[in-house]
């Protein structure tokens, strides 16, 4: 059953609300410059909206992100097929029975964070392991931290992401024209018609993607659905900075994964938001952590493609930190 829990904050993060279903980020209230609240996130008033979520608002979504070549992999010697659901590829492993649309368990919680537990049989949503899956948020001081950790009895795959839609100026206000976004990088992945990743990577300078100095996103910019390298590797770093001269408020994002997903809402449906509010294209932009997309297939033949294999009885552990400032 679908329950909302609300953390509390001390810092510029004054609360957090999430719902054990697809581990959704609901709410996250910042304080801005004038020191008024506003709710950064796109998606719904009540939990069970996110059963029906065409733009993934908020959810983690797995155990596969991002899109995967033909919709298989090759784990030792075993095909495993999944979804078809994006031409002959995948798109976050599936739509009606991706993680996103699981009824966790609430394993923890205390006044600032909590864990939510799911445990998935061996082949159950088509992959290998008895695992074990946790997705711990914290709210410490200025600090939104996502945390978030495997464990299974046989080599499987894992590449999560949480798919929330920032806009710094509040959820209920459009577009997110006027934002200035920062990468951490210095190229993004080719891709092919289908949007899977070549193997290559495109050197930023000069493409309309070059967002490793700070610049504007308005309307005149190109729209971003792009995944890029970041310039720290797989260490712990900062990946992105956001931040809106309206709210005065700065997002950074850090994690210990080596790409990111930009993308900057083209394709938002025209959908109710929160507190009666539509929202539709360019209201809010994704920043997904992550291993490259189609890395279980490419990361065979492509030693700069990091395949997300958690071998059998080593315990898998990612972190994504959000820091809010003034």
């Amino acid at each position: 059953m679908a329950s909302t829990l609300e953390l509390k904050g001390n810092g510029n993060i004054k609360s957090a609300t999430v719902t054990n279903l697809g581990a959704a980020l609901m709410k996250l209230q910042v304080k801005d410059k004038d020191g008024k609240e506003r709710d950064v996130v796109l998606g719904f008033d009540n939990a069970s909206d996110y059963l029906n979520n065409p733009a993934f608002f908020g959810v983690v979504v797995g155990p596969i992100a991002n899109r995967t070549a033909n919709a298989k992999f090759d784990l030792n010697g075993t095909i495993y097929d999944m979804e078809v659901n994006e031409g002959v590829n995948n798109l976050h492993t599936s739509f009606d029975g991706g993680m996103h649309k699981k009824d966790m368990e609430i394993e923890e919680q205390s006044d600032s964070s909590v864990t939510f537990k799911y445990v998935v049989k061996d082949m159950e949503d088509g992959f290998p392991g008895n695992r074990t899956i946790r997705i711990r948020y914290d709210v410490d001081g200025d600090i939104f931290r996502l945390t978030y950790t495997l464990d299974t009895d046989k080599d499987t795959v894992y590449n999560p992401t949480n798919h929330s839609y920032f806009n710094l100026n509040g959820n209920e206000t459009g577009k997110i024209f006027g934002h200035e976004v920062k990468l951490y990088s210095d190229a993004y992945t080719a891709i092919d018609a289908g949007l899977i990743p070549t193997g290559e990577f495109v050197d930023l300078k000069g493409t309309d993607y070059d967002y490793s100095s700070a610049k504007v996103f308005d309307a005149s910019s190109a729209p971003v659905d792009h995944n890029f390298r970041l310039t720290k590797g797989d260490k712990f770093g900062l990946c992105a900075e956001v931040y809106s001269k309206d709210s005065g408020i700065k997002m950074s994002v850090s994690s210990d994964l080596p790409g990111i997903q930009m993308y900057t809402g083209e394709h938002i449906p025209t959908i109710k938001g929160k507190n009666g509010v539509t929202y539709d294209s360019f209201n809010g932009i994704a920043l997904e952590t992550q291993c490259y997309p189609n890395s279980v297939n490419e990361g065979i033949k492509n030693a700069a493609f990091k395949r997300p294999v958690v071998k059998a009885g080593e315990a898998f552990k990612s972190v994504t930190e959000y820091k809010f400032e003034i």
